[in-house]
């Protein structure tokens, strides 16, 4: 099915994952596994085998690490956006939320940011707070701790203000 504002994450090896994102303009929840095979492209439903899932959502992002894909942020059936972080077991196909203790460091809500993955760290950059709020900031999920941080180049800098 045609889908659009979904996050997409190439492994490089002729397959890639999708999830979320509008099907025939609503929200989705699916998570999609395709698999290049010569001329053909196949398409894999991943059915969650558990009942914990994120909400149907757009304009997030997506990162895999040691086989799990963790999604971030976006926007949700009342174009809230949202600041929570799930992950998909790809070999259990199982989702868990990521839980931030009351004291850590918890990121903004968003939609329509950028991520990578880089070593054992997911990077969050910018998007969307507001209609006319953009966000320049960098937050950090460290895989070996479980927490974020944030990176904003403008903390601390007196020459902004």
């Amino acid at each position: 099915m045609p889908r659009d504002d979904h996050a997409s994450f190439d492994f490089k090896d002729g397959t890639f994952i999708t999830f979320g994102g509008f099907v025939n303009g609503s929200r989705t929840g699916q998570v999609i596994k395709f698999k290049q095979e010569g001329a053909t492209l196949n398409a894999n439903l991943l059915e969650p085998s558990n009942e914990a899932s994120p909400c149907f959502r757009a304009s997030l992002s997506t990162g895999v690490f040691e086989n799990k894909m963790f999604i971030f942020g976006g926007q949700d059936d009342d174009n809230n956006k949202l600041a929570d972080m799930w992950t998909f077991d790809l070999s259990t196909q199982t989702w868990s939320q990521v839980e931030v203790g009351q004291d850590e460091y918890r990121p903004v809500a968003r939609s329509g940011h950028s991520t990578v993955v880089y070593g054992s760290k997911l990077y969050i950059f910018g998007g969307i707070l507001e209609l006319t709020k953009e966000l320049n900031d960098l937050v950090v999920f460290d895989f070996s701790t479980g927490k974020f941080s944030s990176n904003d180049e403008t903390a601390g800098d007196d020459t902004n203000g």
